[in-house]
């Protein structure tokens, strides 16, 4: 029916914006690693340094050891040991807050991806719900055993679909949570060496 339409219209329409802001998401992530790669080199002293709109030529390009991981909270002590040869806390200070741009990107494409899933679970409840209501409009007594029996198989994939749903909800709180503590480490971390928690 018509309204039916218009719901797996909306829901379509959302699809493709969070597969184009998923996109952006990827290309900033691009940039913001070279960014982070050059900040990195210039604090071991190496080849040039960084001047804020430095980006490494794509064959020297290399993924360093916090630039290719997503999750800092484990390494970045360890990390931070093998730089600052080039004693500069404009540098560290640079560092510290691409590490909070880059943890904000990934954690905003996480997000995404589960927005993405929810929205395919949601038009999948809505179909399913579609046809359970044509089938429900005929009496029991006109069907036949398989189609009482397709009727409860109806009736199981949605509750399999609202459990699926309710367990995105939990993964997104209890990313939420985790991404509470990761902040409190890298404060903790960039206190302990003296830096300001202001990024501006």
């Amino acid at each position: 029916n018509l309204s039916h339409f218009f719901e797996s219209f909306i829901l379509y329409t959302s699809a493709q914006m969070i597969q184009r802001q998923l996109e952006q998401v990827e290309e900033k992530q691009r940039q913001l690693e070279e960014r982070g790669v050059a900040v990195e080199k210039a604090l071991r002293g190496e080849a040039g340094m960084y001047k804020g709109t430095y980006t490494l030529p794509k064959q020297h390009k290399r993924r360093s050891d916090y630039w290719g991981d997503s999750n800092y909270s484990e390494i970045l002590d360890l990390h931070l040991g093998g730089m600052g040869k080039k004693d500069d806390p404009k540098l560290m200070q640079e560092w510290f807050k691409l590490v909070q741009e880059k943890n904000a990107l990934v954690r905003y494409e996480s997000e995404l991806m589960i927005f993405a899933r929810e929205l395919e679970l949601e038009d999948r409840q809505s179909r399913l719900q579609q046809e359970l209501r044509e089938r429900m409009a005929v009496e029991d007594h006109l069907k036949t055993e398989k189609e009482l029996s397709q009727e409860k198989q109806i009736l199981n994939e949605m509750l399999e679909v609202v459990e699926q749903r309710d367990a995105l909800v939990a993964l997104l709180e209890e990313q939420r949570l985790r991404e509470k503590e990761e902040d409190k480490d890298l404060e903790a971390v960039m206190l302990s060496k003296g830096f300001n928690l202001n990024w501006a």
